[in-house]
């Protein structure tokens, strides 16, 4: 009997917990929700603290942006100032060519953003996101950090003009000085500026030309020149997917998923060289947000984000992914961001910089796939799973270009 009547309780105990309201969703954000202030060097407030906290046993911090933006790169400035100064960051990896880079952190353009902004004028698809903002983050971080490592460009070559101005002057003989001189000429005539485009890249008899180019210098592997034919090579090879999927062939998502694995093995060699048996290199992400998803990305491909996580999970570490979305009166709104995304977003837009911990909020995804369209609830959930945390930041417009850049 005694039996019975234990088992009747824990019946009757069960029926409550099951009749018990579940969580309304505005609240559980609500309550998972840090604000913050913040400057182009500095982070305050609750959401700091929350960021100090998370970050603690992290081997790598994403950050996961829609380009173009004003408050972004302030915001990121920020976040890598207390990562260095709390955490011993000393790397930045950008979405940005490598020779750019290269180019940034060199002693006439290192730490000073005028400069770098004339050096992007003068190629006009180098530096890929060159907005004011942008361009003063990368000398933000080069005056912070020494060295020629402190920021890893892992981009596909975006640069040819810059690229095939160095082959001209690397040319083992006359015939391939003049080959990669008239290559210089026809990229310049395609992709002449002050826009960003390219076209040259993307033509349909650019990769033989480069093979051509190639035959004719017969650099060693590893050389210099190399490195700027295979790099300009691979990125005609990414580029013209687009070509060809828009003339109708059937190339599926190469142009995502073979991108990727150059940002990979870029962002490899790099951190190869960096480490050492009694230090892990230590290193911020800023990427468009697609690139940074821990799993598979909307874009159907395993970006470099995934293999952040991964790797960090192999080195008894891990990663920590901030998905940042940006609001302004004109600008952006809720409005702008898809459905499915809401249900994660504080109730009212916030006035203040905030943070959503999203890692507390995937015990309830089923609560935030309620009401969002069935098609759309894996983009959801990719975005629960693929980050930690959003970044809300109220207040932003489009970057400026009053230190130059392209048009």
């Amino acid at each position: 009997m005694l039996r019975i009547a234990v088992l009747a309780v824990s019946l009757a105990a069960g029926a409550t917990i099951a009749q018990d309201s579940p969580p309304r969703v505005a609240d559980l954000v609500a309550r998972n929700s840090y604000t913050f202030e913040f400057s182009a060097t500095t982070l305050r407030g609750a959401g700091a603290d929350f960021l100090r906290g998370q970050t603690a046993g992290a081997q790598f911090v994403l950050l996961g942006e829609d380009h173009m933006d004003h408050a972004t790169p302030l915001f990121a400035g920020a976040l890598f100032r207390m990562l260095h100064d709390v955490r011993g960051y000393r790397h930045v990896v950008v979405e940005q060519d490598p020779v750019a880079i290269e180019d940034a952190l060199q002693p006439d353009f290192r730490g000073h953003a005028e400069r770098i902004a004339a050096h992007a004028r003068r190629y006009p698809t180098l530096y890929e996101f060159d907005t004011d903002e942008d361009l003063t983050f990368l000398a933000q971080v080069g005056s912070l950090v020494p060295g020629s490592d402190a920021i890893w460009g892992v981009e596909q070559a975006t640069g040819a003009t810059r690229y095939l101005e160095e082959l001209v002057a690397l040319a083992p003989d006359e015939i391939a000085r003049d080959r990669a001189a008239a290559l210089l000429a026809a990229t310049m005539a395609a992709d002449p500026g002050p826009g960003y485009s390219v076209n040259w890249l993307a033509a349909a008899t650019t990769t033989d030309e480069l093979a051509q180019l190639a035959a004719a210098y017969r650099a060693p592997a590893g050389s210099r020149a190399a490195r700027l034919l295979d790099g300009l090579a691979k990125s005609a090879e990414i580029f013209g997917y687009y070509r060809r999927a828009e003339a109708g062939e059937y190339v599926g998502l190469y142009n995502n998923t073979v991108r990727e694995a150059v940002l990979k093995r870029n962002f490899l060699e790099r951190y190869r060289a960096a480490a050492i048996e009694e230090r892990m290199p230590k290193a911020m992400f800023k990427f468009g947000a697609n690139h940074l998803y821990h799993g598979k990305n909307p874009t159907q491909a395993f970006p470099i984000g995934n293999l952040a996580h991964e790797m960090a999970i192999a080195n008894d570490t891990e990663a920590f992914g901030l998905f940042v979305i940006m609001l302004g009166d004109g600008y952006r709104s809720y409005d702008d961001y898809p459905a499915w995304l809401r249900p994660l977003l504080p109730a009212e837009a916030p006035s203040a910089p905030t943070i959503v911990d999203l890692r507390a909020l995937r015990p309830y995804q089923r609560l935030f796939r309620e009401g969002v369209a069935p098609d759309q609830v894996w983009e959801q959930r990719a975005l629960l799973h693929g980050y930690d945390a959003i970044v809300i930041l109220p207040g932003s417009r489009a970057g400026e270009r009053l230190l130059g850049g392209r048009n």
